[in-house]
């Protein structure tokens, strides 16, 4: 079977890693490996903490980050995560953390006074404590899309980058692709091409995404946070967090719904930085003086339930599917999409339940659904 996957993002390279095992594959991308949504996101993973409904899910992606780690240069720093509370938040944060610790998972419930004593360069006034994972931790998001890409490479996939796919072909089955430089066969199509995903189905066929902007910024804290700074989020903020392996702090957040990505500035609004200005020293010690480094900003694709839908569209070809709507959570969540394309084409088993990323799990929901953010999860 020749399969062609349409989008070089971590989830097309995955996807094309896992296939050409046993698969003739062609990744067609119209710029670059990691050229866009991938290569401008925070590269955290964290799937205990977005999976903790489905620990299969999560055991499965940890794991292949850490099997993968010293892959082509591909390196995965561990580090533990806050998953920050308010107190109309800590009953739900201690019932999550007291379940997955049930299950085997190093989650605990940490106390705002325990908070500030295991971490001090955390600022815990306000809030009443943290879930804290401790199976987390970042990647670089442009190593990991290569790593994969010489993967599948090594295994036989082909990649043809700076061509644009402008159509699928159909006749009932799929025939394969239409480019701007001419047509291509193919018995299978596995679409990851983010918020341009459903511009490329055919005609009649639709999947419930809209895209949405968010926002990065790098500060130079006081002093260089050291190699046991956490990695976290601050949900009734809409803000998240990791250190840089050279001591900046990235900051997160800012995620609005927009009518035209194509229109999109990649610079960070300046309404952004002060927001994160004004935060920084309530929370991180050592950010009085905390110079600012870059921003920027990226267009990601959000589904109705903050989920992937990786499966063939409804009314489509068994032999069409779309990897889109990850919800800035593509990298970490990439290690199902392999297995998860893998499920949908040839019907062989996946090592974690392949439903949550079903696409006929919602009813009646076209592009204009409410949009939730990942903080909000």
């Amino acid at each position: 079977m020749h399969v062609l996957i349409v989008g070089a993002g971590v989830a097309g390279c995955h996807a094309a890693a896992d296939l050409a095992v046993d698969h003739e594959v062609t990744v067609i991308d119209r710029s670059g490996v990691a050229a866009e949504a991938t290569g401008v996101s925070a590269g955290l993973v964290a799937p205990t903490n977005y999976y903790d409904d489905e620990p299969a899910i999560a055991r499965h992606a940890n794991r292949f980050f850490r099997d993968f780690d010293g892959t082509h240069e591909f390196t995965f720093t561990p580090r533990d995560r806050l998953d920050v509370l308010t107190d109309a938040e800590v009953a739900d944060g201690r019932a999550t953390a007291d379940a997955l610790a049930a299950a085997d998972f190093d989650v605990e419930f940490l106390e705002a006074s325990t908070l500030r004593d295991r971490f001090p360069g955390i600022r815990a006034d306000g809030f009443a404590g943290a879930v804290r994972y401790g199976d987390t931790g970042w990647v670089d998001p442009y190593t990991y899309a290569n790593a994969l890409r010489q993967t599948a490479q090594e295994r036989g996939a082909a990649f043809e980058l700076d061509r644009e796919v402008t159509g699928i072909r159909t006749d009932g089955t799929v025939r394969g692709v239409d480019t701007a430089t001419g047509p291509i066969d193919a018995d299978a199509v596995v679409v990851a091409a983010g918020w341009r995903t459903g511009d490329l189905l055919p005609t009649g066929l639709s999947v419930p995404i809209r895209p949405y902007r968010t926002q990065c910024v790098v500060v130079e804290p006081d002093a260089p946070l050291d190699d046991t700074f956490p990695t976290g989020r601050i949900g009734s903020e809409h803000l998240y967090f990791r250190p840089e392996h050279n001591g900046d702090l990235l900051i997160g957040g800012a995620h609005d719904t927009i009518a035209d990505p194509r229109a999109a500035s990649a610079d960070a609004d300046e309404s952004f930085m002060l927001e994160v200005a004004e935060f920084l020293p309530t929370f991180f010690a050592g950010a009085e003086k905390a110079g600012f480094v870059n921003g920027w900003a990226g267009v990601d694709t959000a589904s109705p339930d903050t989920r992937p839908i990786i499966d063939s569209p409804v009314g489509a070809p068994d032999s069409l599917i779309v990897a889109t709507g990850f919800n800035g959570l593509g990298v970490m969540t990439s290690p199902v999409v392999g297995p998860t394309v893998r499920h949908r084409l040839t019907g062989a088993e996946a090592p974690f339940p392949t439903d949550p990323f079903d696409a006929d799990r919602f009813e009646d929901v076209g592009a204009d659904f409410e949009y939730i953010s990942t903080s909000e999860v």
